[in-house]
């Protein structure tokens, strides 16, 4: 095979690989919005500090019975790439298995920032997910490389292979 033949055919390989992978994620988000995912909400955040600790409270407005996961965020709005995940967190946090009303973070500060922390424009984002779903991204992986590799065999199984003329084929390696 000649190298204009190889590279041609990878071309084609390549083009027909992103094809199969936009094809396998563009139906994730509508089959995942079909499941009827209930809207989980954050709402009446509060902050106060109290001594060393600082105390987050917030309404996580979501059904009941479910299991969420709670995270929080340290960001400052003069300065958007600042993002501090914070450490010594206890309450409200990671996973908690009830939603409703008066969930709270206490966040022991003083331990991370000795000193304190300088200015007045910090805030907290407290991001919530529902914990344990189904794994929409590893099937959707999973189908397109399932894929990618269906279109790789197809496309190696060619009739024959000629070099077009005047196109001169480099000799096979030698055996080793």
């Amino acid at each position: 095979m000649s190298i204009q033949g190889f590279a041609g055919r990878q071309r084609g390989t390549s083009y027909i690989l992103i094809v199969a992978f936009l094809v396998a994620f563009a139906d994730i988000p509508a089959v995942a919005r079909a499941g009827g995912d209930p809207v989980i909400r954050v709402s009446n955040q509060d902050v106060r500090i109290e001594g060393d600790v600082a105390l987050i409270s917030f309404d996580l407005d979501a059904p009941d019975g479910g299991t969420y996961y709670v995270a929080l965020e340290l960001r400052r709005e003069n300065d958007p790439s600042f993002i501090l995940t914070p450490h010594n967190l206890t309450g409200d946090v990671g996973e908690v298995r009830s939603a409703g009303p008066r969930k709270l973070i206490r966040w022991e500060y003083m331990r991370n920032f000795p000193a304190g922390l300088r200015g007045e424009d910090y805030y907290f984002r407290i991001e919530v997910t529902r914990a344990g779903g189904f794994p929409w991204l590893w099937v959707g992986l999973g189908s397109a490389a399932a894929a990618g590799a269906v279109v790789v065999i197809l496309a190696g199984k060619s009739s024959s292979t000629t070099a077009p003329p005047g196109v001169q084929e480099l000799p096979m390696p030698p055996a080793r």
